[in-house]
Protein backbone atom coordinates (compact mmCIF):
# COMPACT_ATOMS: atom_id res chain seq x y z
CA UNK A 1 0.00 0.00 0.00
CA UNK A 2 0.97 3.55 -0.71
CA UNK A 3 0.92 6.22 2.06
CA UNK A 4 -1.03 9.41 0.31
CA UNK A 5 -0.85 13.05 1.57
CA UNK A 6 -3.35 15.29 0.77
CA UNK A 7 -4.55 14.13 -2.87
CA UNK A 8 -7.67 12.94 -3.80
CA UNK A 9 -8.03 9.07 -4.90
CA UNK A 10 -10.64 6.77 -6.01
CA UNK A 11 -13.14 5.26 -3.92
CA UNK A 12 -11.62 1.78 -4.53
CA UNK A 13 -8.24 1.86 -3.81
CA UNK A 14 -8.80 4.03 -0.22
CA UNK A 15 -8.13 1.25 2.26
CA UNK A 16 -8.74 3.92 4.85
CA UNK A 17 -6.92 7.09 6.87
CA UNK A 18 -3.78 7.51 8.91
CA UNK A 19 -3.96 9.73 11.59
CA UNK A 20 -0.17 10.32 13.61
CA UNK A 21 -0.38 11.41 17.08
CA UNK A 22 3.39 11.82 17.12
CA UNK A 23 5.16 13.17 14.39
CA UNK A 24 7.44 12.82 11.54
CA UNK A 25 8.82 10.24 12.17
CA UNK A 26 5.68 7.93 12.62
CA UNK A 27 4.93 9.03 9.38
CA UNK A 28 8.56 7.81 8.06
CA UNK A 29 7.62 4.18 9.50
CA UNK A 30 4.36 4.35 8.34
CA UNK A 31 5.24 4.82 4.65
CA UNK A 32 7.72 1.96 5.05
CA UNK A 33 5.04 0.11 6.29
CA UNK A 34 2.58 0.47 4.38
CA UNK A 35 4.93 -0.02 1.15
CA UNK A 36 5.38 -3.86 2.81
CA UNK A 37 1.61 -4.50 1.48
CA UNK A 38 -0.17 -4.55 -2.03
CA UNK A 39 0.61 -1.24 -4.13
CA UNK A 40 -2.88 -1.12 -5.85
CA UNK A 41 -4.50 0.49 -2.41
CA UNK A 42 -3.80 3.65 -0.50
CA UNK A 43 -4.15 4.98 2.88
CA UNK A 44 -5.03 8.65 3.05
CA UNK A 45 -3.66 10.69 5.61
CA UNK A 46 -5.23 14.79 5.37
CA UNK A 47 -3.75 16.21 8.50
CA UNK A 48 -1.85 18.88 7.90
CA UNK A 49 0.26 19.06 11.48
CA UNK A 50 2.50 16.29 12.30
CA UNK A 51 1.66 15.91 15.63
CA UNK A 52 -1.99 15.55 17.03
CA UNK A 53 -1.95 14.35 20.61
CA UNK A 54 -4.67 11.64 21.97
CA UNK A 55 -7.38 14.12 21.63
CA UNK A 56 -6.71 15.49 18.71
CA UNK A 57 -5.97 12.11 16.91
CA UNK A 58 -8.75 10.58 18.31
CA UNK A 59 -11.25 14.01 16.91
CA UNK A 60 -9.06 13.74 13.51
CA UNK A 61 -10.54 10.04 13.60
CA UNK A 62 -14.31 11.18 14.59
CA UNK A 63 -14.48 13.49 12.04
CA UNK A 64 -13.15 11.13 9.16
CA UNK A 65 -15.51 8.68 10.21
CA UNK A 66 -18.54 11.23 10.51
CA UNK A 67 -17.80 12.72 7.17
CA UNK A 68 -16.91 9.49 4.94
CA UNK A 69 -17.51 6.55 6.73
CA UNK A 70 -14.45 5.21 6.18
CA UNK A 71 -11.80 3.41 8.56
CA UNK A 72 -9.39 5.14 10.77
CA UNK A 73 -6.19 4.15 11.93
CA UNK A 74 -4.38 6.48 14.55
CA UNK A 75 -0.62 5.65 15.44
CA UNK A 76 0.68 7.22 19.02
CA UNK A 77 3.70 6.70 21.31
CA UNK A 78 2.60 4.81 24.32
CA UNK A 79 3.71 7.46 26.44
CA UNK A 80 1.13 9.87 24.83
CA UNK A 81 -1.41 7.49 25.35
CA UNK A 82 -3.83 6.89 28.46
CA UNK A 83 -6.52 4.24 28.27
CA UNK A 84 -8.58 6.37 30.87
CA UNK A 85 -8.12 9.43 28.77
CA UNK A 86 -8.86 7.84 25.28
CA UNK A 87 -12.04 6.19 26.58
CA UNK A 88 -13.45 9.30 27.49
CA UNK A 89 -12.35 11.36 23.92
CA UNK A 90 -14.37 8.41 22.32
CA UNK A 91 -17.27 9.07 24.49
CA UNK A 92 -16.94 13.01 24.17
CA UNK A 93 -16.47 12.58 19.94
CA UNK A 94 -18.80 9.24 19.11
CA UNK A 95 -22.92 9.00 19.48
CA UNK A 96 -22.18 5.24 19.73
CA UNK A 97 -19.18 2.63 20.38
CA UNK A 98 -18.05 -0.65 20.56
CA UNK A 99 -15.26 -1.97 21.61
CA UNK A 100 -13.63 -5.19 19.23
CA UNK A 101 -10.27 -5.23 20.84
CA UNK A 102 -8.73 -4.13 23.84
CA UNK A 103 -5.43 -4.97 24.30
CA UNK A 104 -2.36 -3.41 25.39
CA UNK A 105 -1.06 -2.16 21.92
CA UNK A 106 -3.94 -1.78 19.98
CA UNK A 107 -7.14 -0.90 20.08
CA UNK A 108 -10.58 -1.46 17.87
CA UNK A 109 -13.57 0.50 18.35
CA UNK A 110 -16.45 0.60 15.72
CA UNK A 111 -18.02 3.69 16.25
CA UNK A 112 -20.72 6.25 14.80
CA UNK A 113 -20.03 10.05 14.33
CA UNK A 114 -23.40 11.87 13.25
CA UNK A 115 -25.01 9.07 10.65
CA UNK A 116 -21.93 6.97 9.57
CA UNK A 117 -19.99 4.20 11.11
CA UNK A 118 -16.57 3.31 10.91
CA UNK A 119 -13.81 1.36 12.38
CA UNK A 120 -11.42 2.93 14.79
CA UNK A 121 -8.36 1.35 15.24
CA UNK A 122 -5.39 2.57 17.13
CA UNK A 123 -1.53 1.24 17.28
CA UNK A 124 0.32 2.47 20.17
CA UNK A 125 4.33 2.05 20.04
CA UNK A 126 6.67 1.34 22.08
CA UNK A 127 6.72 -1.29 24.79
CA UNK A 128 7.10 1.33 27.57
CA UNK A 129 7.65 4.40 25.71
CA UNK A 130 7.82 5.21 22.00
CA UNK A 131 8.12 3.96 18.82
CA UNK A 132 12.29 3.43 18.75
CA UNK A 133 11.35 0.51 21.40
CA UNK A 134 9.65 -1.40 18.22
CA UNK A 135 12.75 -0.52 15.77
CA UNK A 136 15.32 -1.29 18.22
CA UNK A 137 13.22 -4.78 18.39
CA UNK A 138 13.18 -5.09 14.92
CA UNK A 139 17.01 -4.38 14.66
CA UNK A 140 17.47 -7.19 17.00
CA UNK A 141 15.62 -9.59 15.07
CA UNK A 142 16.74 -8.40 11.21
CA UNK A 143 20.66 -8.35 12.41
CA UNK A 144 20.90 -9.82 15.54
CA UNK A 145 22.24 -7.06 17.07
CA UNK A 146 21.02 -5.24 20.39
CA UNK A 147 20.50 -1.55 20.61
CA UNK A 148 19.76 0.83 22.97
CA UNK A 149 15.77 1.41 22.04
CA UNK A 150 15.77 5.24 21.61
CA UNK A 151 16.14 7.62 18.63
CA UNK A 152 19.44 8.20 18.88
CA UNK A 153 20.48 4.60 19.63
CA UNK A 154 18.44 3.66 16.72
CA UNK A 155 19.85 6.12 14.20
CA UNK A 156 23.39 5.97 15.10
CA UNK A 157 23.03 2.48 14.31
CA UNK A 158 21.15 2.22 11.11
CA UNK A 159 23.81 5.25 10.12
CA UNK A 160 27.28 3.05 10.74
CA UNK A 161 25.57 0.78 8.36
CA UNK A 162 24.31 3.32 5.62
CA UNK A 163 20.65 2.65 6.21
CA UNK A 164 17.20 4.62 6.95
CA UNK A 165 14.58 3.48 8.70
CA UNK A 166 12.89 2.39 5.52
CA UNK A 167 15.48 0.16 4.54
CA UNK A 168 15.19 -1.60 7.94
CA UNK A 169 11.61 -2.26 7.37
CA UNK A 170 12.03 -3.80 3.30
CA UNK A 171 14.47 -6.54 4.96
CA UNK A 172 11.85 -7.51 7.41
CA UNK A 173 9.45 -10.17 6.75
CA UNK A 174 6.24 -10.25 8.19
CA UNK A 175 6.96 -12.32 10.88
CA UNK A 176 9.88 -9.91 12.40
CA UNK A 177 7.30 -6.84 11.53
CA UNK A 178 4.94 -9.22 13.80
CA UNK A 179 7.57 -9.57 16.93
CA UNK A 180 8.46 -5.86 16.44
CA UNK A 181 5.35 -4.08 16.19
CA UNK A 182 1.58 -4.69 17.46
CA UNK A 183 0.53 -7.93 15.71
CA UNK A 184 -2.99 -6.39 15.36
CA UNK A 185 -1.43 -3.60 13.28
CA UNK A 186 0.20 -5.81 10.87
CA UNK A 187 -2.73 -8.22 10.90
CA UNK A 188 -5.02 -4.70 9.57
CA UNK A 189 -2.75 -3.93 6.64
CA UNK A 190 -2.45 -7.17 5.83
CA UNK A 191 -6.72 -7.09 5.64
CA UNK A 192 -6.30 -3.37 4.35
CA UNK A 193 -4.14 -4.82 1.40
CA UNK A 194 -6.29 -7.68 0.96
CA UNK A 195 -3.26 -9.77 1.86
CA UNK A 196 -4.65 -11.03 4.86
CA UNK A 197 -3.34 -14.59 5.61
CA UNK A 198 -0.12 -14.65 3.57
CA UNK A 199 2.81 -14.33 5.59
CA UNK A 200 5.81 -13.73 2.85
Amino acid sequence: MRLVRGLLITDAELAGFLVIGDGHHDEVVMRALLEKFDHERAVLMPQDRPSLGLEGSVRGAAELIGRFGRDVLVVIDRERFDDGRFNRHVREYFMDRKVKVDADDFKHVWARRGSRWGNLYVAIMGREKALEENLAILIREVFRTDVEPTKEGVRDFLRRRGLHVADLIRRAGRAKLRTAFPRHLIRLLEEWSGEEGRMP
